[in-house]
């Protein structure tokens, strides 16, 4: 018979990869929330998500050490993922600041979905035509 030779994390181990947890995800909440703030502030969802990113591998690496359920290192590897794309995509409309601007300034005076979708689609066209520039097509 096998014996688990590691001990058991204590009770303020335990506590404190909680904490870790709950910051995670009122994080993750309040980068979501973030990314559909108009332009100016969109910069507080990079912010956000480069801290859950942070907060994640804190996160991963203490539950790692303290032999913690692997439950919780699962949630703080999504954690990480969802940090990662959240940055990325706020790291990409910071990028393209003037379109994104100015496709966010069309949609709010769009009153009917036809002319919402007309924004969408020269916004589309602008993306499109950035990616010619780095891309050229013989």
């Amino acid at each position: 018979m096998e014996h688990d030779t590691r001990p058991r994390p204590s009770e303020e181990q335990t506590k404190n990869a909680s904490l870790y947890l709950r910051v995670l995800l009122l994080l993750v909440l309040a980068t979501f929330l973030a990314a559909a703030l108009p332009l100016p502030w969109k910069i507080a969802a990079l912010v956000l998500a480069v801290i859950t990113v942070v907060v994640s591998i804190v996160g991963l690496v203490k539950s790692v050490r303290h032999g913690l359920p692997g439950t919780l290192r699962i949630t703080f590897i999504f954690g990480i993922i969802v940090g990662g794309f959240f940055a990325l995509t706020a790291l990409a409309q910071m990028v393209f600041w003037p379109l994104t601007a100015q496709y966010e300034e069309c949609t709010r005076l769009a009153v009917t979905q036809s002319a919402q979708e007309q924004c969408t689609n020269e916004y589309s066209e602008k993306l499109l035509d950035y990616n010619n520039l780095f891309n050229p097509q013989s």
